[in-house]
């Protein structure tokens, strides 16, 4: 189950944090250089420590790279110290999130899907308009995600030893 923090959530942007938090937004990964170990390592580290230090998740979207990056330079400076410019990160970044959202089993990803629907019907505070809303943005997104996967499956065997420090940082077990 992954984590979605709904105090938080703001009116008319349910399905919009819905999905940042699952990491099913569309992404840009270019034609970047290809991911390798030791950049997945050192990006997964950076998460892990920015995701202590704020006490947040990691997410994946296509402004996920700029917004941890933004944060570390507000703090920590750990990406630039890990080797990283503004653009390396966002390249290794998208490459090991897409990598890791590849190795997580289809079967998972369905049922993840089936928690966020029921989580849409349950929030008491949406008028049925918008939790529709939520539920066909939700639902829409979705053929973007088989995207993300099939992108990520190139780096899916570099991400694949880093999987479960991702999911501990990502999502709930």
């Amino acid at each position: 189950m992954l984590l979605i923090d709904t105090t938080t959530l703001k009116k008319g942007k349910l399905a919009a944090a819905l999905l940042l938090s699952a990491g099913l937004l569309g992404f840009s990964a270019g034609t970047a250089a290809a991911l390798n170990a030791r950049d997945a390592q050192a990006v997964v580290t950076v998460l892990e420590k920015l995701a202590a230090e704020t006490g947040g998740s990691v997410y994946y979207d296509e402004d996920a790279a700029q917004e941890w990056f933004e944060i570390d330079d507000e703090s920590s400076q750990l990406i630039p110290a890990a080797g990283f410019t503004q653009s390396s990160w966002k390249e290794a970044f998208d490459q090991t999130m897409t990598g890791f959202i590849a190795t997580i089993p289809q079967v998972e990803l369905e049922q993840m899907i089936n928690v966020f629907m029921e989580k849409i019907g349950e929030l008491g505070k949406m008028t049925p308009q918008q939790k529709q809303e939520a539920t066909e943005a939700l639902r829409a997104e979705m053929g973007k995600f088989d995207a993300i996967r099939e992108a990520g499956a190139r780096y899916q065997d570099i991400v694949s030893p880093y999987a479960q420090r991702l999911r501990k940082i990502s999502l709930q077990k």
